[in-house]
């Protein structure tokens, strides 16, 4: 009953986000690279974070011989970026019908530069 101590939970996920950068583009828009997960140190991303993140300072990718990033280029300049991760996310539980109880936990996904902010249920 941790998660009822500390209104939180785990969550492991894969988190996929798309956008085109023109200077990017290639040939013709069939054709697609995959590339290294580095790659994505050296070209534009979204600097998405998560709002209800209790651990926002430590790094949630998961190692292993590499990291675990995606990154797809397409002819057209069309990126797909993915990561693989772990974090523990703040949930407000009520429990006045536990253990009968259901909760609505959400993966709150923001930008910094960004205002409207994109809420995942």
């Amino acid at each position: 009953m941790k998660a009822v101590l500390f209104q939180d939970y785990t969550i492991t996920m894969y988190l996929n986000q798309y956008w085109k950068d023109e200077r990017l583009a290639f040939s013709n828009e069939e054709e697609i690279l995959t590339l290294s997960g580095d790659f994505a140190e050296k070209i534009w991303v979204p600097d998405t974070f998560f709002a209800n993140d209790k651990n926002r300072f430590a790094d949630f990718l998961h190692d292993v011989t590499e990291r675990n990033k995606l990154v797809r280029l397409n002819g057209d300049g069309a990126i797909t970026y993915g990561m693989r991760f772990t974090t523990t996310l703040a949930c407000m539980m009520d429990l006045h019908y536990y253990p009968l109880d259901s909760q609505n936990c959400t993966v709150e996904i923001e930008s910094c530069k960004y205002t409207p902010p994109l809420t995942l249920a």
